[in-house]
């Protein structure tokens, strides 16, 4: 289903005379460990799976892997985001093998646009100019938009860098989405105003997100108004090298007081709710980190958890509509 490269990886190694390699993995891929220690075996290097969490190029673990006293990592499922690393190391973008061809031609047959946006993560990034091919014979203008300074290529969406669609969103009717889940073409559609199709090609299916894109806009201002009755925040920063964002936190914090609420920063490595749940004398949080938190794992906490903008509609200085998705710049 995926592509490893391991030829890539072993010449990599070799390159850099590696003895002890960190492999560091994101949960979709942790099934597939001894796939990739067998194949840091075969260039005769020693492996070291990195077991912690791994979220995204955001989350980059070189500092572990020096605890860990590797010479060399090797980070899977995801582009190179360009942040500083403190030793070599190899992004294996893991890209999927399945073709969305046939997925998209049975979404293309209900569509009246003539000008599409094309988007997708780095998985699929691949497939890109064949999903091209396949719009334009069925008359429609494919279109790809640039990449943001956090993603690696055109086309390619981020959680926290919608930059390829924004950029494009006057010169499209619509867009279309090669991937899975909800949260990235939430994204695109509330950022750029636009319906977005689907295009799974696991299942090898397609769907519109309109009543997606409504009941999130239902379930983002209920949060909201949670968290309006309460006066206790606590303003939630990681300090994972590319979710790092203290500044912002403190001035969240700062503007919390002055509405007359009481808020404190609280920085933390990993933000999961079993590591707030001492943490009672909170009664809402701000999440600074990764934009995923606080809308894929809401249900996971007991207690509200707001974006930097849903937190600045609480004091008054945003409004709900139109509503923003956070991004990190």
């Amino acid at each position: 289903m995926y592509d490893f490269e391991e030829e890539r990886v072993k010449q990599f190694l070799r390159e850099h005379a590696a003895k002890r390699v960190a492999i560091q993995l994101p949960n979709g891929l942790k099934p597939y460990a001894d796939k990739f220690v067998a194949t840091v075996k075969d260039a005769g290097a020693e492996a070291i799976v990195l077991a912690g969490s791994c979220y995204g190029a955001c989350d980059i673990a070189d500092e572990m892997a020096i605890l860990a006293k590797c010479d060399t990592l090797i980070h899977y499922g995801h582009a190179d985001m360009g942040l500083p690393t403190r030793l070599p190391t190899l992004y294996v973008e893991a890209r999927m093998l399945l073709d969305p061809s046939s997925a998209l031609e049975q979404a293309v047959e209900e569509m009246e646009e003539k000008r599409v946006g094309l988007a997708t993560t780095v998985q699929h990034l691949g497939y890109l100019q064949r999903a091209s091919h396949v719009l334009r014979s069925k008359g429609i203008e494919p279109i790809i938009g640039g990449h943001g300074a956090r993603a690696k290529y055109d086309g390619q969406i981020l959680g926290c860098d919608l930059s390829c669609a924004r950029s494009i969103a006057d010169r499209v009717d619509n867009f279309v989405y090669i991937g899975t889940g909800l949260f990235h073409p939430l994204g695109i559609s509330i950022t750029t105003g636009k319906e977005v199709v689907i295009v799974n090609p696991i299942s090898n299916s397609f769907e519109k997100l309109s009543s997606s894109r409504e009941q999130f806009m239902l379930d983002r201002k209920a949060m909201i108004s949670r968290a309006s009755a309460c006066d206790k925040f606590g303003i939630l920063v990681s300090i994972k090298p590319g979710q790092f964002r203290p500044e912002l936190a403190s001035r969240l914090a700062s503007e919390f007081r002055r509405s007359g609420r009481i808020a404190e920063v609280l920085v933390m490595d990993e933000i999961i709710p079993e590591g707030l749940e001492d943490f009672r004398g909170f009664e809402a949080f701000v999440c600074t980190a990764c934009p995923r938190i606080a809308i894929d794992d809401a249900d996971r906490f007991n207690r509200p958890i707001l974006n930097p903008f849903e937190a600045m509609v609480i004091i008054g200085r945003e409004s709900f509509k139109p509503y923003k998705f956070d991004e990190i710049v």
